[in-house]
């Protein structure tokens, strides 16, 4: 008969307790290019606060097979997700994204070439990054290729430095000093330089991110874009959490405004950029926010981003509070909240 101690009983009850207090989720969804399914790939996720890439990951599927299909188990919460092949990857366009205890279904990620050729052209720089962009094989004009320094801002915003736009070519050069960065490229069809993606933009993310400029360097890259698909928009009531806000957009009339967006913030200035974006609301002047965690937040609704609102912009903020603000629980949905919207002067 074993007869264990109070220490290692303590220590047993313990380790069984731990071993199920975190309940596994999944992911699961399928690794595809233009010509079908992929084998041969892996899917990683890291968790949502890891400062570099440049560790392991600490979730790896096992690689997929003929029909491209992957699954990953994890413990709820939020995750970027990475896929690497033979001359493969992508870093998934909606990335962080949450994960609830229920899993993900269907997620579809799209692999593009890792081995692109760079462009030779003599660089009008002494030190920094020189590249192309393109899609499906052909240059790019107009991408704005976007500089991070870390994953502090989980490479969104306005980052630490822009590349002018790219040229007919797709070619761009980026002055920059020694140091270790991040590159995400974003064409937005609407022209504008802010704003979440929509269907129809392109992304596009280096597969060697990060990337390690020495003093004196110049280092050439190549940057394969994407499209963002039209489920994106089918999604948007799940897409970043199960946590919700739905309502309409007014007029100080009471009549519904198409095409403004719905900003969340956890700021009662709304000054800073905002955590979450609506999608452009509907002609009814419909909206949904979803988000991963509840909380105390505050709304506003405009039709242009970046910077203080304009004289001739549309702009208001949530009134149903004396300080613009809501309070939602984590899973819980706060459905009629209205935004009424007038003109700047």
């Amino acid at each position: 008969m074993i007869r264990l101690s109070n220490a290692c009983l303590l220590l047993f009850l313990l380790s069984l307790i731990l071993s199920t207090s975190a309940p596994a989720a999944s992911i699961n969804g399928k690794a595809t290019d233009d010509a079908g399914s992929v084998a041969g790939v892996e899917v990683m996720a890291y968790p949502a606060d890891v400062l570099t890439f440049s560790v392991p990951p600490a979730y790896t599927s096992t690689k997929t097979s003929a029909d491209g299909l992957f699954s990953l188990e994890l413990p709820e919460g939020q995750y970027y997700l990475l896929a690497r092949g033979e001359h493969l990857f992508t870093y998934y366009g909606r990335n962080p994204v949450t994960v609830p205890l229920n899993g993900l279904e269907d997620v579809n990620l799209l692999m593009t070439s890792d081995n692109l050729p760079a462009p030779n052209d003599k660089a009008n720089i002494e030190s920094g990054i020189v590249g192309r962009v393109s899609l499906a094989g052909q240059p790019v004009q107009n991408a704005i290729v976007t500089v991070y320094p870390g994953l502090s801002s989980q490479l969104k915003g306005m980052g630490m430095a822009m590349a002018a736009p790219t040229d007919d070519r797709g070619y761009f050069e980026l002055p920059l000093g020694p140091g270790t960065y991040y590159l995400v490229v974003r064409v937005r069809r609407n022209g504008q330089m802010a704003g979440p993606l929509k269907a129809g933009d392109l992304f596009g993310y280096l597969s060697g991110n990060p990337l390690v400029v020495s003093t004196g360097d110049t280092v050439r890259v190549h940057i394969p874009l994407i499209e963002v698909p039209e489920k994106v928009k089918r999604h948007a009531a799940n897409l970043f959490g199960n946590t919700l806000v739905t309502g309409r957009v007014l007029d100080t009339a009471g009549k519904p405004v198409a095409g403004l967006q719905v900003l969340l913030y956890d700021d009662s200035m709304m000054l800073n950029r905002p955590l979450f974006v609506s999608q452009k609301t509907g002609a009814d002047g419909s909206y949904q926010l979803s988000f991963p965690a509840g909380g105390h937040y505050y709304l506003a609704a405009r039709d242009e981003l970046g910077g203080t609102p304009a004289p001739g912009e549309l702009y208001g903020r949530y009134q149903g509070s004396p300080d613009h603000s809501i309070n939602i629980e984590t899973g819980k949905a706060l459905e009629g909240i209205e935004i009424v919207v007038d003109e700047v002067y």
